[in-house]
């Protein structure tokens, strides 16, 4: 980023505006001769010969001579020169940022921004540069102050409010920072340009830690709607259920299994780690024919490799389990005598793992009349079945019925989304965060 007027330094080494070098008798002919031509800077001559040499040795790199020079203007200084002030400063800014030393290239700003002389156009962009080296060494409230004196200066970039509703979010201010964000995510929406995903990213994960998971979920579905990928749908899911399982492991595996299950329909699941996860899930809640239908489809997509030897331990024993529980019309004949819907959700979950979608639902609703079930998960079932068939209203229907408060409801609004926007499953890579 660029900190020093251009115009300003060429004045003062002689190259734009009139320079009338004080005392000398040359100068002040000079400055009758110009005075209605352009501005006039009074400067010493021994303050222009030093500034001369330390834009010289600035260009060339050669910083200790720059130094050198710049201490010498310094000392040539007359006091209450404003001028000579302006332009040390200037100089002292070009010189700290040629040699990237942040802490010396706020000191000098702050001196720029002092100077009478600065023209009230530069200093929006010199306010937001400051406050951004602020933020550098955690000076979070004169970063603040920067950023509110870079607005009133007419600075309008949307990464000062972006800056500023960071700000916020971190120090617990979460609503006035969703505040900022959203008005300059507006703006760059008005303004035909995407809002980048980490804005998205910023909100969300301050609402979680904020223990407000409801409005988290719903920045999240909107980043989804703006970046449709494989990626972006595993971060969303993967972080929900990892916040969830947070409070006292309040997902429980059954809310989790609907969670890799949507995780696998948008085929986020990205590793065999992704599918080790899932397998032990249905394992641990005796789905035996979801757990070999995602071995082989790990497989066949090459995330789980042959020579991970823990998924054929796995698949033997859930083979096992399969030849003892017996076929899915056993498993559907003993739902129908059941006296409660116990064995009629055990069918239901054979016919979504095997894929008859139509007999999974049928089983489901049964499940429900006999009662003596969780309802919303018994619904939540439904409205997967649906929408694997790609029955949409009736799958939204579905998850509209989940009434319960908590992960559960979250997981039926990220299907009904899901339901809404197929071209989610697009495997184009995730867009950056800037």
């Amino acid at each position: 980023m660029t900190f020093v007027s251009k115009a300003a330094l060429a004045a003062l080494l002689g190259m734009g505006a009139t320079l009338v070098v004080a005392p000398t008798a040359d100068a002040q002919r000079k400055k009758k001769e110009d005075a209605a031509a352009a501005p006039q800077i009074q400067v010493g001559e021994a303050f222009r010969t030093a500034a001369l040499a330390a834009d010289a040795a600035i260009k060339a790199k050669n910083f200790a001579a720059a130094d050198q020079q710049i201490a010498a203007m310094q000392a040539a200084m007359t006091a209450g020169n404003q001028d000579e002030a302006y332009f040390l400063a200037q100089l002292k800014v070009q010189n700290a940022q040629a040699k990237n030393d942040r802490p010396a290239l706020a000191a000098a700003i702050d001196e720029l921004l002092a100077s009478p002389k600065l023209k009230p156009e530069e200093r929006g962009g010199l306010y937001y540069n400051r406050g951004v080296l602020a933020l550098d060494t955690k000076q979070t409230d004169v970063a603040v102050q920067n950023f509110e004196r870079a607005k009133q200066a007419g600075y309008n970039e949307p990464d000062l409010e972006l800056r500023l509703a960071s700000i916020a979010i971190q120090k617990g201010q979460v609503d006035q920072g969703l505040a900022s964000l959203e008005k300059v995510m507006a703006a760059r929406k008005a303004a035909g340009q995407p809002v980048p995903a980490g804005w998205y990213d910023l909100a969300i994960s301050q609402l979680y830690r904020s223990n407000r998971p409801v409005e988290a979920g719903q920045w999240a579905r909107r980043k989804l709607a703006d970046y449709p990928t494989q990626a972006n749908w595993r971060t969303v899911l993967a972080l929900f259920r990892d916040r969830a399982d947070n409070k006292g492991a309040t997902l429980g595996n059954q809310a989790r299994v609907d969670i890799l299950r949507l995780m696998r329909d948008t085929k986020s699941l990205a590793d065999q780690n992704d599918y080790r996860d899932y397998v032990q899930t249905t394992q641990d809640i005796g789905l035996p024919y979801e757990t070999v239908a995602v071995i082989d489809e790990g497989r066949a997509s090459g995330k789980i490799p042959a020579s991970a030897a823990i998924f054929n331990t796995v698949r033997t024993t859930a083979q096992t389990q399969i030849k003892a529980d017996g076929s899915a019309a056993a498993l559907e004949t003993r739902a129908k005598s059941g006296p409660n819907g116990r064995p009629a959700m055990a069918a239901g979950n054979v016919y979504l793992a095997t894929g008859n979608n139509a007999k999974a639902v049928e089983m489901y609703n049964l499940a429900l009349q006999k009662g003596g079930i969780d309802a919303d998960e018994a619904n939540t079932r439904i409205g997967i079945a649906h929408a694997r068939a790609g029955q949409a209203a009736e799958a939204k229907a579905a998850f509209g019925k989940v009434t319960t408060t908590g992960p559960r409801a979250e997981i039926a609004s990220f299907w009904t989304f899901y339901v809404d926007n197929p071209r989610i499953v697009a495997s184009t890579p995730a867009v950056g965060n800037n």
